[in-house]
């Protein structure tokens, strides 16, 4: 067997699609998050050729006080070759050339065997909410919370509001999602008029979501599930810390599963407030 890692490139898009098919089991394409991941940190997603061949994949995106690694996948039929360990530890010596002080990813059942031995430790559980049946949510608290569209120009206040409960600054994160999602980007504001939290709905996917209060949380997911979902049930991805999101999220009839172990690679604590994160963007991303 010859292995080579080298830079992932848009003309790999296809090749990449078929192994996360392979690896995860699924049946729709990737290549949109590909691209936006890509777009996001253009020189930290890589891929193994075995005997010329795109066999895996792997990629982080660096915010500065931490990075976020996923879309970790190998084809099935080159599993148990060595392929995860090798893409893993490139991606990593990666983060460490720039500095980067922490790594954090989500672990499947089979992926958790490895990231202790590359010095990932658990921090947290993350769980995928599903709801079965799309239905709506009534908001049980009241208050003067009002959720509007996020227009571009709520992009900067946005970030400001969301960095500190992520634990990094991201506005083009935040942007690109608002621009790929216009019509299904939400800000909620207080009585004040002050930002309480934000949500963007994606085709299925329900985040990023992030919220100072679980008034305002609810508030924003009554209004995603006012939207319309043609692509599957409406799903989130949130951590087990977070018990006021598991509250709202059953309420509206979501059910845990899939349950993935949050980890960390360096660094003294979680620098991510998962009291106020009530959807990540992805796994792959945070």
């Amino acid at each position: 067997m010859t292995m080579n890692i080298r830079p992932l490139t848009q003309s790999d898009f296809p090749a990449c699609d078929a192994i996360l098919s392979s690896a995860f089991g699924t049946l729709e394409t990737r290549v949109p998050e590909l691209q936006r991941y890509l777009a996001f940190q253009p020189d930290g997603w890589f891929v193994a050729d075995v005997d010329g061949q795109p066999a895996g994949m792997v990629g982080a995106v660096d915010y500065g006080p931490f990075a976020y690694l996923g879309m970790m996948a190998v084809f099935q039929h080159q599993q148990g070759r060595g392929l995860g360990r090798a893409l893993m530890e490139h991606c990593l010596a990666w983060l460490d050339t720039r500095g980067c002080p922490m790594t954090l990813l989500d672990a499947s059942p089979a992926g958790a065997l490895l990231y202790p031995k590359l010095g990932f430790v658990d921090d947290d559980r993350s769980d995928v909410w599903v709801q079965p049946t799309v239905a709506s949510l009534k908001p049980e608290r009241g208050g003067d919370i009002r959720v509007e569209s996020l227009r571009p120009e709520d992009i900067p206040a946005v970030a400001a509001f969301d960095a500190p409960i992520f634990g990094a600054h991201r506005p083009a994160v935040i942007e690109a999602y608002r621009s790929e999602f216009p019509d299904r980007a939400l800000v909620a504001r207080d009585e004040n008029g002050m930002i309480a939290g934000y949500l963007i709905v994606q085709w299925r996917r329900i985040g990023p979501w992030a919220a100072c209060t679980s008034q305002a949380a609810e508030a924003l997911l009554a209004a995603a599930l006012s939207l319309p979902f043609e692509f599957g049930s409406p799903m989130t991805i949130c951590t087990a810390s977070n018990t006021a999101a598991a509250e709202i999220l059953g309420r509206a009839g979501f059910r845990p599963e899939r349950p993935h172990r949050h980890m960390r690679r360096g660094g003294a604590a979680n620098p991510i407030n998962h009291a106020r994160i009530f959807g990540f963007a992805s796994f792959a991303i945070g």
